[in-house]
């Protein structure tokens, strides 16, 4: 495959799968305010999360919920927004159509034409829940396309390495954000609870909105039957090796699709750099454990793990996706 077409599988993955969070950020924020439940979830967090503060305040003077939608779903100039992510994967596939399953094309086709029908207003006119279910919806109906029709090749290899690298990625930057976010006792210089300075009701019902927000909640609660603490939050997001949406899985699954693309074995040494990155990674998450990462300092351990993603992403490229 050449590392052009690569490239527009790559950062397909990574745009669904980026659009799909955000708007599961949002949905769980603007519920976090109508419920009102003071100091439990701000939409600044939300800017600090997609670390792009400095752009949003060039543009709007208030962050409230209208401005946030407008900036993370609609305004084309923010090439983090869901109107922008997915401009870009159709954009894409539309370079690689020969490639991709003709499926694949008509949903990214069918999700751009609606959200041209769509603004600010209209969104809260309605239920934003509605909206963003849509956009959930429509990654969902991508990620089943792409496992339904695509063949077992390299297109849907390099598709699922933006995947689950964003997915990764995303993961971490929520977590660490809500981490800051419900520790009140802590901010308002009072002794820590468990460790990690939270125990009152905001911050538990902050934890359940994280969990929601990656679609964990339910999985959680299954899991975890002790109720929802701060430490099974950690384990489960981060740690987890059969949850979609963890840390620990969405390597493991970026490091398998390397695998199957340079044709290593998983059994076989490294052979590039990319998968000694990725690899290193996998190793350290399958033997870590959630009461030693805080030991450590949470936020330490995923300010680190983000980097590292960031440093496989780069990687990547120049290994295999630069071809100009």
């Amino acid at each position: 495959m050449l590392s052009r077409e690569a490239d527009s599988c790559f950062w397909i993955g990574r745009y669904v799968e980026r659009a799909e969070a955000t708007a599961r950020m949002l949905d769980v924020h603007y519920h976090a305010t109508l419920e009102g439940v003071p100091g439990m979830l701000e939409w600044e967090s939300v800017l600090a999360i997609a670390d792009c503060a400095a752009d949003f305040r060039k543009r709007h003077d208030q962050l409230n919920e209208r401005t946030a939608i407008q900036y993370f779903v609609f305004d084309t100039d923010n090439p983090g927004s869901i109107v922008s992510a997915l401009t870009y994967a159709r954009e894409n596939a539309r370079s690689i159509r020969e490639m991709v399953a003709s499926e694949i094309w008509e949903c990214l086709n069918m999700i751009y034409l609606e959200l041209k029908e769509w603004d600010v207003d209209k969104a809260l006119a309605g239920t934003p829940h509605a909206f963003f279910t849509k956009i959930k919806n429509a990654a969902h109906l991508f990620h089943g396309i792409t496992y339904r029709t695509q063949l077992l090749n390299e297109t849907r290899d390099w598709l699922r390495v933006g995947t689950f690298l964003e997915r990764a990625d995303q993961t971490v930057r929520l977590l660490d954000v809500k981490y800051h976010d419900l520790l009140p006792a802590t901010r308002a210089g009072k002794p820590e609870i468990g460790g990690l300075g939270v125990g009152g009701p905001a911050d538990i019902h902050g934890w359940i909105a994280v969990l929601r927000s990656v679609s964990a909640f339910e999985m959680y609660r299954k899991t975890h039957r002790e109720g929802i603490h701060p430490a099974g939050v950690v384990d489960f997001l981060v740690l987890n090796p059969i949850f979609p949406a963890s840390v620990r899985y969405s390597i493991g699954q970026t490091e398998e699709a390397l695998r199957r693309v340079s044709g290593t074995s998983p059994s076989s040494p490294a052979t590039c750099d990319p998968e000694r990155l990725v690899g290193r990674l996998r190793a350290e998450l399958n033997y870590a454990r959630a009461d030693e990462i805080i030991v450590g300092g949470l936020h330490e351990y995923l300010q680190s793990v983000q980097k590292r993603c960031t440093e496989i992403g780069g990687s990547i490229t120049k290994t295999y996706l630069s071809y100009q």
